[in-house]
């Protein structure tokens, strides 16, 4: 979870403020050199090293992982997402980059650091509670208290809300699923389960229901968040090698 930013922390964050605060830019940039080629080289140099280094641990993970999501565990959920796949390629050079940028604002090597360490933290955080849900609109399910018609465990569907609503349609009962038998296997089991869930206000017509993304959609998912933070990174760069022209 902490490479890619350590990454931007190390790599990112001191390829500027360093030279600054060591005073090291004033004979670099008054060189032959122009301060863009400068920047061009060195920011090529190490997006290289990061997408190189990105791969190798987003590629590892995913294959460390893939029998854990075979036997049911899913890849959507919070933390497995964001190792695998190629959105830690996204994330570690929006880290590189965001340092870089930072490192043009505060000039010193430490406050670069922490500056990208908050700002990193925010924008995964902002991302991952409030847009990775709406990539694409979810999928409603509904199904009987005593149904075979349920969700399938292997699918690896990312649950986002469920509960229990009435015949009306109405929300009884948040995060709670009922799992009778099914009436076409156990009859007498099926009745047995409706009438205890009648007695607890759960009468005919209620059923359970399901807000979700599909299991299938991982891939599609690992793209847009990781297009997000290679635009990002993109945009920082352009504004970083504009600040460094005014850097005295």
């Amino acid at each position: 979870m902490i490479l890619p930013l350590l990454v931007g922390l190390f790599l990112g964050a001191p390829l500027i403020s360093r030279e600054v605060e060591h005073g090291t830019h004033r004979f670099v940039w008054t060189q032959d050199v122009s301060r863009l080629r400068w920047a061009l080289v060195k920011f090529g140099l190490v997006g290289a090293v990061t997408v190189l280094l990105a791969v190798v641990y987003a590629l590892g993970v995913s294959w460390w992982y893939e029998p854990l999501a075979a036997n049911g565990n899913g890849r959507f959920g919070y933390l497995w997402f964001d190792v695998q796949g190629i959105a830690p390629i996204g994330y570690t050079l929006f880290a590189v980059s965001l340092g870089i940028f930072a490192g043009t604002f505060a000039r010193r090597v430490l406050p670069t650091m922490a500056v990208t360490l908050a700002g990193f933290a925010v924008v995964r955080i902002a991302v991952e509670t409030l847009g990775r849900s709406h990539y694409m609109p979810a999928k409603t399910l509904n199904y009987g208290l005593a149904s075979s018609q349920g969700p399938n465990p292997a699918s690896s569907e990312w649950i986002l809300s469920q509960g229990l609503r009435d015949g009306a349609g109405k929300l009884v009962r948040e995060n709670a699923q009922v799992g009778c038998p099914p009436t076409n296997e156990d009859k007498s089991g099926a009745s047995s389960c409706l009438e205890q869930m009648a007695h607890q206000g759960l009468g005919p017509g209620s059923h359970n229901w399901q807000v979700y993304q599909p299991g299938d959609r991982f891939w599609a998912f690992q793209s847009i968040e990781t297009g997000i933070f290679l635009a990002l990174a993109a945009l920082l760069v352009f504004l970083a090698v504009r600040r460094i022209r005014h850097i005295a």
